[in-house]
């Protein structure tokens, strides 16, 4: 079994490296991949332990990137797997994630203002939690008021904050991410420069009407290499529609949980709502293209 979509500490999950490579052992994963947004920091931590300590299995490195596609006018999701871990440690720190992040989070603060949402005025990011929407949840979710606040405002934690407000050009936390988010052609190249095989990320969850449409045309345009078809919330017709696509576009396909622990208490490492089983053969066609294993 696999699991190849996982959050840690190091960008908006709540289990540490550790906490999860025990998680992974517990479900006797074959292969596991860290994937914290526009973040590697946790192979870092990994490459100064012990892992079989924790977990027997393999570690794909990988890493989930965010990016706009135009045509729609959407942030989307890429996961890199297999990554040079040098070169996409350069490509990060000169686009300086934090620095964006830091920015997006004080206008979440100022727009939570105007509504009375309870929170420590000077919340800040930190080295091992650094995704601004995921800061801000966490913090409203200490104080009790903010859930009548939010109701009220219309406020949705579902799937998550940044999903339902920062995404969402109705609300007054949106976020127009296209001048600081790099284009899904050049991370694609990026993601190459580094030796990764990137795919494109739950293909359901981005607010479109047509998601077929949309997975299509980005098959069609760039150089994708592959599509997560399986994915925790998505019904058999969504997965099978996605496996019908890699196979009419010769793409490869991937999955995984998208665990992040607290944000998301219904998803498991490696069983997502207790029966997501990816067998390992899903990845066969690709797995060893890639040579970096942690």
């Amino acid at each position: 079994m696999i699991d190849l979509h996982i959050h840690s500490t190091y960008s908006d999950g709540s289990y540490t490296v550790k906490e999860i490579l025990k998680e992974a052992e517990n479900k006797k994963l074959e292969y596991i991949s860290i994937t914290d947004h526009d973040c590697v920091d946790a192979y870092n931590e990994l490459s100064n332990i012990d892992v079989k300590n924790y977990y027997k299995g393999k570690i794909i490195v990988g890493c989930e990137f965010k990016c706009y596609l135009e045509s729609f006018d959407i942030p989307i999701e890429i996961l890199g797997y297999g990554l040079d871990l040098n070169i996409i440690k350069a490509y990060l720190k000169k686009n300086d994630i934090m620095k964006v992040q830091r920015k997006y989070l004080e206008y979440l603060k100022e727009q939570g203002k105007k509504i009375g949402l309870i929170f420590d005025t000077n919340l800040k990011l930190t080295d091992k939690h650094c995704y601004a929407s995921a800061v801000f949840q966490e913090e409203l979710l200490k104080y009790h008021e903010n859930k009548e606040i939010m109701r009220k405002n219309n406020i949705s934690l579902q799937p998550n904050f940044y999903r339902a407000e920062q995404c969402n050009k109705n609300s007054i936390f949106y976020i127009d991410e296209n001048k600081n988010s790099i284009s899904i052609g050049k991370l694609l190249e990026k993601i190459h420069e580094a030796k990764g095989l990137a795919f494109l990320a739950h293909p359901y969850i981005y607010p479109i009407d047509d998601t077929e449409e949309m997975v299509e045309y980005v098959a069609k345009k760039y150089k994708l290499d592959g599509i997560e078809c399986y994915y925790s919330t998505f019904s058999e017709k969504q997965k099978q529609a996605m496996i019908n696509c890699t196979q009419k576009y010769n793409l490869y396909i991937s999955g995984g949980t998208d665990f992040h622990g607290i944000s998301k208490p219904d998803i498991e490492v490696g069983t997502g709502r207790g029966n997501f089983y990816i067998k390992k053969e899903v990845i066969s066609d690709w797995i060893n293209k890639i040579n970096k294993f942690v």
